[in-house]
């Protein structure tokens, strides 16, 4: 009987101090980030982030090919991100690549206690005015009565006021759709109709590429929550950084994360681009992610995305405006290569295991 009681303690105190009972299933596959450089006479530098271990990915089996290069594995010290620089002082004599792969296992997630995190980086407007904290931010909040209390209201917000769209006049880019009558699978919709007004500026579909002005990085894909707010369309940059502002505008921690969303349906194949999320801090809780432009774009997943992360994804970076060895700027954010010396094509793939 005592042997039984003591047993049934130390449940309990198993039980008690388990912070994240709010991990579900994984998946396992590898992840082929490949970069090709030309041939150059210049020295050539490489900056590539790589992902690391949390309590929601497991990384393993780490490779990396890179034919006469130098390189070195770093962390940088803001958020932890980790990264490789390569270069070669002399240039390179043929064309080359650099190829890293890892094995990952992701787990589907909701609410999380990451370990010897705090909120210091998370509560305030970057460096880059692209996660500004402002008066703009703070007369929405006012004028929509959101709160701290409910950040279901300002996920709301952001899901019902933004526009899934990548607007550009190019007929040759994929891009192209969302401005000429493309529809979502998944609604059956138009992504960007031509009967109603976008943004606080209430911006007509015929206008949303002329708005634009790449210069300032007052476009779709900077991640710029002044444009977000004004203009109503982009892509997960736009909506997670405009949602980054209201929260830190509330006194809400919240961070930014960057990655890739990896197919379910097939063993294998090639991935199209970066994927990025959020998630925001409560006190004695923890972190609640949160997905808007995946939410946005098949709605059946709204209510799952406030607050839970499927495991078809990795993350790579976590942050904004990141410092790199050598390199002379900020990092808006880090996800893609950084290549100097000479030009360059990427390639992302993904392989089940």
């Amino acid at each position: 009987m005592f042997l039984k009681l003591i047993v049934y303690v130390l449940i309990l105190f198993l039980v008690g101090c388990s912070k994240n009972n709010d991990l579900g299933d994984s998946r396992k596959f590898e992840f082929t980030y490949q970069i090709m450089l030309d041939k150059s006479d210049s020295h050539v530098q490489v900056w590539f982030p790589v992902p690391k271990s949390s309590e929601v990915q497991s990384i393993s089996n780490e490779t990396i090919i890179h034919d006469n290069l130098e390189c070195e594995k770093l962390s940088e010290s803001i958020h932890g991100n980790n990264y490789y620089y390569c270069e070669n002082k002399n240039g390179l004599i043929d064309n080359v690549k650099i190829i890293y792969k890892c094995y990952v296992e992701r787990k589907e997630h909701g609410v999380v206690n990451y370990t010897n995190l705090t909120t210091r980086n998370y509560d305030k407007g970057t460096n880059n005015i692209t996660v500004p904290e402002g008066d703009i931010f703070a007369d929405i909040i006012s004028e929509n009565n959101l709160s701290s209390k409910d950040m279901r209201s300002v996920y709301d917000y952001v899901l019902d006021g933004m526009h899934y769209g990548k607007p550009t006049n190019d007929k040759n880019n994929p891009n192209y759709k969302y401005v000429n009558g493309g529809v979502n699978k998944n609604t059956g919709q138009e992504w960007l109709p031509k009967d109603i007004t976008y943004g606080r500026l209430m911006v007509n579909q015929n206008e949303l590429v002329d708005k634009q002005n790449e210069n300032d990085k007052y476009a779709y894909g900077n991640g710029n929550a002044v444009y977000a707010c004004d203009i109503g369309v982009g892509n997960c940059t736009d909506y997670h950084s405009y949602f980054m502002s209201l929260s830190r505008t509330l006194g809400v921690p919240a961070r930014f994360h960057m990655g890739f969303n990896v197919p379910s349906k097939d063993i294998s194949g090639s991935i199209g681009g970066y994927h990025c999320w959020a998630d925001y801090y409560q006190k004695d809780e923890g972190w609640y992610p949160v997905d808007i432009s995946e939410a946005d774009k098949n709605p059946s997943k709204t209510d799952f995305f406030f607050g839970n992360l499927d495991f078809n994804r990795v993350e790579f970076t976590t942050g904004r405006d990141i410092e790199l060895y050598k390199y002379e700027k900020h990092i808006n954010f880090f996800i893609y290569p950084l290549v100097e010396g000479t030009k360059f094509k990427k390639d992302f793939s993904y392989k089940n295991i």
